[in-house]
């Protein structure tokens, strides 16, 4: 997981990391740094040393979308080694919580460290500065634990992103049947680009300018979501194909900042 150079501290960013078939989103914004998703136990040294690259020496908060390895397998050596405010992650039914060792790992370096756990729910707001995380998912109980997705509406200065964790068509129909305001101007796409997530209705209640997808080489996206993609002409970005991705937001708009860009230029 290579660096980029980071853009200036005024406005808003979320730095897409590039953890192969995993998930984990840095939010930085006046002075505040929110870890969305932890990415897999092997690349959580990168994660944070990429952190350390920003500049980083404490986190204002985790969060958790859902429990499975590859998005906060990562989470203990960033706990172990990087001091952490609070950790917030979704109510999970008890069937559905997993016994593997990442998560083993996880919840003993929270305990070990001190760390607050709050059970994030619909409805609720989370502030950072300018920034407001509104959990809008999951709206009822889902078959498994991806369609358990918390569901984040990120929104600063009048812009949106929406990440949808590992959200399939499943959770996505019941936020639209409980009538949630899903529009976005940048999607973080669910599952990784699977083909059973970001189903039409979903991008047509949402209508985003923009896709980004966190997914590895040796899996890449669903041809037909990306195809659902295209169709509504959302401009794409993409880790496997891109490195890490960085949105910035300020004055001046939306712009992004891909690790491919830097490496191909001269």
């Amino acid at each position: 997981m290579m660096g980029l150079p980071f853009p200036e501290e005024s406005g808003f960013s979320i730095h897409f990391l590039d953890v192969r078939s995993a998930d984990a989103a840095v939010i930085r914004c006046d002075g505040y740094t929110v870890l969305i998703d932890g990415g897999t136990y092997g690349t959580g040294i990168e994660t944070y040393r990429y952190l350390r690259h920003m500049g980083v020496e404490e986190l204002d908060a985790m969060i958790n979308t859902h429990p499975d390895s590859d998005h906060l397998g990562g989470f203990s050596e960033i706990l172990t080694r990087m001091p952490v405010k609070e950790y917030w992650e979704g109510e999970v039914p008890q069937e559905l919580l997993p016994q593997t060792e990442e998560y083993v790992l996880t919840r003993k370096a929270l305990k070990e460290k001190g760390v607050p756990i709050r059970t994030a729910v619909p409805g609720e707001t989370l502030s950072f500065g300018k920034v407001q995380i509104q959990v809008l998912g999951p709206v009822k109980k889902g078959s498994d634990s991806n369609n358990n997705s918390l569901v984040l509406q990120v929104c600063y200065e009048g812009y949106t992103v929406l990440m949808m964790g590992d959200a399939g068509e499943e959770e996505e129909e019941s936020l639209i049947e409980a009538g949630c305001s899903l529009q976005c101007d940048i999607l973080k796409v669910g599952h990784h680009g699977s083909n059973t997530s970001t189903g039409r209705k979903l991008l047509k209640q949402a209508a985003p300018t923009y896709g980004v997808i966190s997914v590895g080489k040796e899996r890449g996206p669903g041809e037909k979501t990306l195809q659902r993609l295209e169709e509504n002409n959302i401009q794409i970005y993409r880790t496997d194909t891109d490195g890490n991705i960085v949105l910035h937001i300020d004055g001046e708009g939306v712009t992004f900042t891909r690790e491919k860009d830097k490496e191909d230029s001269p």
